[in-house]
């Protein structure tokens, strides 16, 4: 198993860089609510998300000594965390999970336009140019936050070496959590 302390410094700044990402997320579901469908219990967007090893690493440290169950869905793409409709790992879901529902800004594949993605439950009622710069959330910028933070972690990190583009499935977290 990997030495904490050495890395602590590294899940302390993905914290950080989660709780930018959940302050900008409140401030913009206040702006939203009236919107949006999304409440406990909708999982339409639960998926086996995969994410950058640091996100992976710091999700796992904070849950690895928690009791926590995990299912085994039959369709790979769907989350083992989700237990009747609820995520097992709420307070400490990725990033991804956390900007859900919010019309999200990201930059398209050729890097040439903003593309706007909104979850097809919400803003039924509200016409293309409710949609301004000031009340979307920008993707990319906490991305390329969590990419950077990615990039000097991987470089210490030895247990693994990973590739500086490569991403881990969530679902492996259960082979470290003592089930497969």
């Amino acid at each position: 198993m990997m030495q904490e302390k050495s890395f602590q410094k590294y899940f302390d700044n993905y914290k950080n860089i989660r709780n930018e990402v959940d302050a900008k997320f409140n401030m913009l579901h206040a702006k939203h609510s009236k919107y949006t469908k999304c409440a406990k219990g909708c999982s339409d967007c639960c998926m086996n998300f995969s994410v950058l090893p640091v996100e992976f690493h710091a999700i796992l440290d904070s849950i690895k000594n928690k009791e926590i169950q995990i299912s085994y869905p039959e369709n790979p793409n769907e989350c083992i965390f989700l237990m009747q409709k609820e995520c097992g790992i709420y307070h400490e879901r990725p990033v991804i999970c956390r900007s859900h529902g919010l019309p999200i800004l990201h930059m398209n594949n050729s890097g040439d336009n903003w593309e706007l993605s909104v979850c097809p439950l919400n803003f039924t009622t509200v016409a293309d140019d409710y949609f301004i710069a000031e009340n979307c959330y920008y993707q990319d910028t906490f991305n390329s936050k969590l990419f950077m933070l990615n990039r000097e972690f991987i470089q210490h990190f030895d247990e693994v070496k990973y590739a500086e583009n490569e991403l881990v499935e969530l679902r492996k977290l259960a082979s470290f959590l003592g089930s497969d």
